[in-house]
């Protein structure tokens, strides 16, 4: 380690360190007995989680209306783009921070009792994750433990869940967007094991193909997709295969679907409908135990999804034709689901179509929080 890195780290964890002195179904073709009881829509009536498994961006939100919506947890793509390891070490000193403030309202979430002792407290749990394995840095896999010693920072600072892959290849592995799909390199093999050894959370959304595959194997401990989307409905490699669902929910693992309409439906506007169908087929490929909701949008809203339309529009014309280019999209997100509120929808729609309410408090939140404590403790 040089002696720059030496003296950056130094002065990042110096400054963590800190911080404590401020103080601080119907599901077809499944099983009837999803079906019968209905659901409450209100969380506090049945001690409910509403857990949100994919949500992104920094502290600056308050948090006591997300806590009013219903929500009881978040887990939150760290803010850090690019993602380098610099700047995820910002990242996680900035979220660090705020929840340790004396007014703060979030509890850092480490452990499956921590999601308890933060609804306990009527704090928001906050699971902090990054959704790119390229924050570990450039590869010294055949010469020197770096990359794993950067692993081992970020869990120290509280990070739980680490994304293989984000959109672009790296180091570890290859994203959905590659036409070779080489899967798994020699690097990502030895994360993968010390993620497993740490009590991490091995997440594969962005992941191509054989990189999924390949990390289902390698990994003694459940995998997550914590946000995608089911292939067999709508034909993006973005989303996600049967097999690969069904291999998921097979070795314990879970599945999220997002609001990102856009990779949803080919039709010119989707409805809370659209994500309940990805939710239910996914039910009926992996079982009621494996499934979960992961928005990909910020804990509040998108207050402008006009803008936000706009902006991935661009982002297809760059890359029109490619996996998760296909074709320039009229929608990005539904605009029921682009609220706090958002899991009191699900499960209003959920009980719309029969489901009980266990079988949907296992989708809003159950489901994770029983992959979280077998992963993380």
């Amino acid at each position: 380690m040089n002696s720059p890195r030496r003296a950056f780290l130094k002065i990042s964890l110096e400054s963590l360190a800190l911080i404590p002195a401020i103080t601080f179904a119907r599901a077809s073709g499944i099983c009837s007995d999803l079906v019968s009881e209905t659901v409450s829509t209100h969380e506090s009536e049945r001690g409910q989680s509403f857990i949100d498994i994919q949500t992104y961006g920094g502290p600056d939100f308050e948090a006591a209306k997300v806590l009013e919506a219903g929500l009881t947890a978040i887990v939150i793509d760290i803010p850090a783009y690019p993602r380098t390891f610099e700047n995820a070490v910002h990242g996680m000193a900035e979220w660090n921070y705020a929840i340790r403030k004396p007014d703060s309202q979030m509890y850092k979430v480490l452990t499956a009792n921590d999601l308890e002792r933060a609804k306990g407290q009527n704090r928001l749990g906050v699971i902090l994750s990054c959704q790119d394995g390229q924050i570990l840095d450039a590869s010294t896999q055949s010469v020197y433990d770096y990359n794993l010693q950067n692993l081992q920072l970020f869990y120290d600072l509280g990070m739980r869940i680490l994304t293989l892959t984000h959109n672009e290849r790296n180091a570890l592995g290859d994203s959905f967007r590659e036409e070779s799909d080489a899967g798994l390199s020699y690097l990502g093999r030895s994360v993968i094991d010390f993620m497993n050894t740490l009590g991490m959370i091995v997440d594969l959304s962005h992941c191509g193909d054989r990189t999924s595959r390949e990390a289902i194997t390698q990994s003694k401990k459940p995998c997550t997709v914590t946000h995608a989307g089911c292939r067999q409905l709508y034909p993006s490699l973005r989303n996600k295969s049967d097999e690969l669902i069904r291999s998921l929910a097979e070795r314990g693992g879970l599945f999220g679907v997002y609001n990102m309409s856009n990779w949803l439906t080919t039709g010119d506007d989707a409805s809370v409908d659209t994500v309940i169908d990805h939710l239910e087929h996914a039910v009926n490929v992996g079982g009621i135990d494996h499934v979960a909701f992961g928005s990909d949008g910020p804990p509040l809203q998108i207050d402008d999804l006009d803008a936000e339309l706009k902006g991935i529009q661009e982002y297809y014309r760059q890359n029109l034709g490619t996996p998760g280019a296909e074709e320039i999209p009229s929608h990005i997100r539904v605009r029921q689901l682009n609220t706090p509120q958002r899991m009191q929808v699900l499960a209003e729609a959920f009980q719309k179509r029969g489901y009980t309410a266990d079988a949907v408090d296992k989708i809003m939140g159950g489901n994770f929080r029983r992959v979280f404590g077998e992963i993380c403790g």
